[in-house]
């Protein structure tokens, strides 16, 4: 997966914003020095991804990130800073909320959101310039189809809202959604965008990577989804993660990506 973001960028997404009128630049955060451990590399990252997106955002730009893994999410949330807060809509087929104890795998990855809402790694957080963990209140977590018992258990103790994608494929976008965005749009203007591209169905918008279910959003419904939240929130940073162009040989998910990107930024000015 390390490899999406190449690919994509390969697959024309940058001339296909352009093509729509947008203006695109294009910078590449690399981890210094050799690679150690993954959880020091990630947070390596994390502190190079959060310098860039607060220089984006203060010069009136919406970062939009491309990544390996979903754990990108604390750089950018650091460099958004804490104020005026920022909401969390995460589209993932995965909870990415457990812990190093409740993990039977120790995927790093899959503490993602769990790190963001302050559960787990709080030194290794508090390296992140501008970093404030996000309250459970004003996350939402949308597509779900393939989570562990423990972080099911965690999920269902937290304040965070879930609405799993059975739920969206019965009830379609607005019905399903709605009632969580209104009460996050009590709470919170500006959201935090984060797609795991397993969130898409695999038979419908293409495999995006090895552990990505059966099931899940069609690209159509991705796009409203996105579109739809651009309507009632302003999007302040967005990530397109999880891309793994081995399992997609005829890039439709590529094509989808393409498609979800132009949802994400609207029209443009």
């Amino acid at each position: 997966m390390g490899r999406g973001p190449g690919a994509l960028l390969q697959g024309g997404l940058v001339d296909g914003l352009r093509a729509a009128g947008h203006e695109v630049a294009v910078w590449r955060v690399e981890a210094p020095g050799e690679f150690r451990t993954e959880v020091g590399s990630a947070f390596a990252l994390a502190r190079l991804i959060a310098a860039q997106v607060r220089a984006a955002s203060e010069a009136g730009e919406l970062p939009l990130v491309l990544a390996g893994n979903c754990n990108s999410c604390l750089g950018t949330l650091a460099g958004l800073g804490a104020s005026p807060p920022t909401g969390v809509l995460w589209l993932d087929a995965h909870g990415d909320f457990n812990t190093p104890d409740t993990t039977a795998s120790g995927f790093f990855d899959g503490m993602a959101l769990a790190t963001a809402t302050g559960r787990c790694w709080p030194a290794m957080t508090a390296t992140i310039d501008g970093w404030s963990p996000v309250p459970d209140a004003h996350v939402v977590h949308a597509g779900a189809r393939d989570l562990d018992d423990a972080e099911r258990e965690l999920l269902a103790d937290s304040g965070v809202a879930m609405v799993e994608a059975g739920k969206l494929a019965r009830e379609g976008v607005s019905a399903a959604l709605g009632p969580c965005l209104d009460a996050l749009a009590r709470r919170v203007r500006r959201v935090y965008l984060h797609v795991d591209l397993d969130v898409l169905d695999p038979d419908d918008a293409g495999r995006a990577n090895g552990y990505a279910p059966a099931g899940g959003l069609a690209v159509d419904e991705a796009e409203t989804l996105v579109s739809y939240v651009g309507r009632r929130f302003t999007i302040a940073a967005a990530a397109l993660t999880a891309y793994d162009p081995a399992c997609d040989p005829d890039e439709r998910v590529v094509d989808s990506v393409h498609r979800i990107a132009r949802a994400l930024l609207g029209p443009a000015r």
